[in-house]
């Protein structure tokens, strides 16, 4: 499936003004450059919650934070997605967070229009990698092997704001002895533990 198909949700680029905290014209130059949203009178973008936009144009968004603010802007605004969310019901413990990443993460994402995680249905579009989950048996271990179109930086945080929601102890580290998506590798992994 080609990019060019492929579009973000609109209130995913409050993230990105949210990682940038006082510094939002920054961001917001960014993406009105990359073609997502207007600049407002006062410099700071505005754009459609329910709206799609080009995901070719977001990730060009990430490409230019991480080469122009570096690779800590990145993980600021995998911080920023999770502090804004609401987790469904039946999300109440970081095993069923880390596991409705996948399905959250398809939400935000379509193809011509059309969501590619249907809440009616349960069915999932391919063609963005996903959010994995495999439980380690009898310890406090969570692997994420991730193969999504976002940087390390910010899956890293991402899955940390996440874990630590559920789990005020948890910590997660980028398994840098396996393949990395930095290094041409297909996926990169991440181990959560907690006490």
């Amino acid at each position: 499936m080609s990019l060019e198909n492929i579009q973000v949700l609109g209130s995913n680029l409050s993230n990105v003004l949210n990682a940038f905290g006082s510094f939002q014209l920054l961001a917001s130059r960014i993406m009105v450059e990359e073609g997502l949203g207007a600049e407002s009178v006062d410099g700071i973008l505005q754009f459609e919650r329910d709206r799609w936009y080009p995901l070719s144009r977001w990730l060009a968004t990430f490409n230019r934070i991480g080469r122009e603010y570096g690779e800590a802007m990145l993980g600021q605004v995998g911080l920023a997605v999770p502090k804004n969310s609401v987790f469904p019901p039946f999300v109440t413990d970081i095993d069923s967070a880390l596991k409705s990443l996948d399905v959250a993460y398809h939400m935000n994402h379509a193809v011509n229009g059309t969501p590619m995680f249907s809440t009616t249905t349960g069915n999932m579009l391919e063609g963005i990698g996903h959010y994995g989950y495999f439980r380690v048996p009898g310890k406090k271990q969570i692997i994420a092997e991730c193969d999504d179109l976002y940087p390390c930086p910010f899956d890293l945080h991402l899955l940390q704001t996440v874990a630590q929601r559920f789990e005020s102890t948890a910590t997660v580290i980028h398994d840098t002895t396996g393949p990395c998506r930095k290094r041409g590798g297909r996926s990169c992994k991440y181990i959560v533990k907690w006490a």
